[in-house]
């Protein structure tokens, strides 16, 4: 019984966000510590385009077994091998040294990404503590 409670969707969709965006930051600072290398290029996560697509696939490889045709279809087995990619992106540079860093992008990025790991760090937080509340049966 618990152990439906702690492998639900929404804790492993956050758990792969979270991760993702673990990698993210990484790979952003990377970007910004090597803004003045030259011939530097910068890379990117690619992780919510894979998400969508494990979410809104309809294949029915990937759907799981129904007893009941009631029942809701789940796409946690596609949902559990996702995994975040980081790609280098060989674009055009605009600079003489040929690397194509541009800090304020990185830094917007940066912004972007840490509101986003902050977003469901507290919905982890928010679903754990609900958790918590329904065994022990108080706030």
């Amino acid at each position: 019984m618990l152990e439906k409670m702690f492998n639900s969707p929404n804790l492993l969709l956050m758990e792969k966000a979270m991760d993702a965006s673990l990698l993210r930051q990484n790979v952003i600072a990377n970007n910004i510590a090597n803004v003045d290398t030259p011939k530097f290029k910068r890379s990117e996560v690619i992780f919510e385009d894979r998400l969508r697509e494990a979410l809104l696939s309809d294949s029915s490889s990937k759907k799981l077994l129904k007893t009941n045709s009631r029942h809701m279809d789940v796409c946690e087995q596609t949902v559990e091998a996702l995994t975040p990619a980081v790609v280098k992106i060989n674009d055009r540079s605009y600079r003489n040294d040929q690397n194509n860093v541009d800090i304020d992008v990185e830094m917007a990025k940066h912004t972007r990404n840490k509101i986003y790991y902050d977003y469901m760090a507290h919905n982890l937080s928010n679903d754990l503590r609900l958790l918590r509340m329904a065994i022990t049966g108080r706030d």
